[in-house]
């Protein structure tokens, strides 16, 4: 998994790209569609559909992570967590991208969870507007 952002809160601020590479565990997807019904009195339906909306739940490996690598994912959660856009490749890496996708942050998706040998396992939620 490749995570390439732009911080818009900073908290690293080494001038290093700002991208996060890690394996992950979990990786399901769901769609959504936003839109009402209607019912005519003739018992016709009718649909209207706002947007379709994809959505992946990624969860990592358990990681071990220095405090500056830690300090990397918790400025992605910061970054992302409004809304902002960002690349997403599930199956990529830095060396060699797979399919990168423009993606957003499901808000208050993000988990960070420290297991007792000190891993830490990073899941979220991704969303990808269709149409």
């Amino acid at each position: 998994m490749l995570i390439q952002y732009t911080p818009t809160r900073s908290l690293v601020g080494d001038g290093s790209d700002f991208q996060i590479e890690a394996k992950l565990k979990r990786y399901d997807s769901s769609d959504r569609l936003e839109g009402k019904e209607h019912k005519a009195l003739s018992g016709q339906s009718e649909y209207t559909v706002y947007r379709i909306e994809e959505e992946y739940v990624c969860q990592t490996v358990p990681i071990k992570v220095t405090s500056a690598e830690l300090a990397r994912w918790r400025e992605f959660k910061r970054s992302c967590a409004f809304g902002e856009f960002f690349t997403f490749d599930a199956y990529g890496t830095t060396a060699l991208a797979d399919d990168p996708q423009q993606v957003q942050l499901k808000f208050k998706s993000f988990k960070e969870k420290r297991q007792k040998d000190g891993r830490f396992i990073f899941s979220f939620t991704t969303v990808q507007v269709i149409a």
